[in-house]
């Protein structure tokens, strides 16, 4: 039996130990062993109450640590370096894709500003120094405003530095040349092809689902370039392919993600039915290889690919690409919204603890997330309140850029499904604006997760016929 006592200056001060004349303490009389007893049990207790109160915190604080790991992992393959020379064919720097705050990537020394021309010229005339940092030039048409890239040295490429020496009013237009990704979450190159493991062949032969609708569908994508080969992408009378580059002359064209996402629309093959089955589909070709596995494209040449699709009456498009917030894509995106072009983007994977991307979580863009053939999450999925639907995006089988057939996953899968939906539901009903399209969609999904909109699933999963 173990023993119990208390310090003698702690019982004196309890007023519980006799003193002698002389202040001597008298010897503590024994307590009685069922006493003891009694106190060691509940000594007992709250040692064990209190080490299991440390275990859940440590427990807790795993969690978050392991998703705020999860949010940013970063597979060594797929791991970019602090810079990426993009060059064109002579082997000639055209431009660096280098690593900037918060984990961002941008075009080295680039910004751009989104200004009517008058605002323009009032800039200049106040800091007429911008007028020395001038790149280029463009006018979106579809906006009526000067796209303007200014190159500044090394010494003012951050925000800081800029304040102090630019105009104060220029802040609220201005924005790095940011690189934003495509959004299959694993090597495109080390999926699965159309020869799977065991346990996926009934995924790969499994009988293709029909068309969302058989109504004559024109489309738009700002994404990679899509391979003009594959026999699963033939050009026909049901399906009609325009591209235009948006790439400097001379960069290396990637056809990767652009050739997945094109087939879940359009494939057509015995293992393949395409989303649409009569199609005219333009796609903005804006991103270029950072590695083997990955592509980036400029926002420069994201708002380029933007401008053009609409200039050709496109009014629906779908972006499979994610990146962040900034001043310039918003002012895109929201005039846009207002002319009735309607953004369908994938939400992202960067885990269910990564902040939100971007176009995806603007309110005025679609936001889209994956689920599996059982109905679960993606588990790389990006969540937040801005997620909208979710759609097959997992093990997704579709067209390869090498002339395969193969699985692929992540929100890039998801997205076109949505944008099907949405295009045949505007076919249909042209004058549904942006909250009534929304709308219609939830008639249509599988509500998931909580009852009504929820982080995980948006307002539920829209599914093929």
């Amino acid at each position: 039996m173990s023993t119990f006592t208390l310090s003698s200056m702690a019982l004196l001060g309890l007023g519980l130990l006799p003193l002698t004349a002389n202040a001597q303490l008298l010897p503590l009389p024994p307590l009685p062993s069922q006493v003891i007893g009694t106190l060691d049990k509940t000594t007992e207790r709250q040692t064990e109450r209190l080490n299991a109160l440390k275990q859940q915190g440590l427990l807790e604080q795993q969690l978050q640590q392991s998703l705020a790991s999860k949010a940013t992992l970063l597979n060594p393959l797929t791991q970019l370096p602090n810079i990426v020379p993009v060059v064109n064919a002579l082997g000639q720097t055209v431009f660096n894709d280098v690593a900037v705050e918060q984990g961002l990537r941008a075009v080295e020394r680039e910004w751009l500003l989104l200004l009517s021309t008058s605002q323009w010229q009032q800039l200049l005339t106040q800091a007429p120094e911008l007028e020395s940092y001038l790149s280029s030039q463009i006018t979106l048409t579809q906006l009526q405003l000067q796209l303007i890239k200014i190159r500044v040295p090394s010494q003012l490429d951050n925000m800081a530095a800029l304040r102090l020496n630019l105009p104060e009013l220029l802040a609220p237009y201005l924005s790095r040349n940011y690189i934003y990704q495509t959004q299959t979450a694993e090597p495109l190159a080390h999926q699965e092809t159309a020869n799977p493991a065991p346990t996926d062949k009934a995924l790969a032969t499994t009988v293709p689902a029909a068309p969302i609708c058989n109504q004559p569908i024109t489309l738009g994508m700002v994404d990679t370039a899509i391979s003009p080969h594959h026999s699963a992408l033939t050009q026909t009378a049901q399906f009609a392919l325009l591209q235009r580059s948006f790439l400097a002359e001379g960069i290396a064209i990637s056809y990767a993600h652009g050739t997945a996402v094109a087939g879940v629309l359009a494939g057509r093959d015995k293992q393949l039915n395409p989303l649409l089955s009569s199609l005219t589909l333009l796609n903005a070709g804006a991103f270029y290889a950072q590695n083997a596995y990955q592509q980036g494209a400029s926002l420069e040449s994201i708002l380029q690919a933007l401008n053009w699709l609409v200039s050709e009456g496109v009014r629906v498009v779908n972006m499979s690409l994610t990146g962040p917030d900034n001043p310039v894509l918003q002012q895109v995106v929201t005039g846009l919204a207002e002319q009735g072009t309607v953004l369908i983007a994938a939400a992202g994977n960067g885990g269910p603890a990564a902040a939100p991307l971007f176009p995806a979580a603007y309110p005025q863009v679609i936001a889209v997330t994956a689920v599996d053939k059982r109905l679960e999450l993606y588990r790389w999925a990006n969540q937040g309140d801005y997620i909208d639907f979710a759609a097959l995006g997992v093990k997704v089988l579709t067209t390869r850029a090498d002339g395969s057939i193969g699985m692929e996953s992540g929100t890039s899968m998801a997205t076109p499904v949505v944008t099907a939906k949405i295009a045949c539901l505007l076919a249909a009903k042209p004058e549904l604006d942006l909250s009534q399209i929304v709308q219609q969609l939830q008639q249509q999904v599988v509500d998931l997760g909580v009852p009504g909109k929820d982080p995980l699933f948006g307002h539920g999963v829209l599914v093929r016929p």
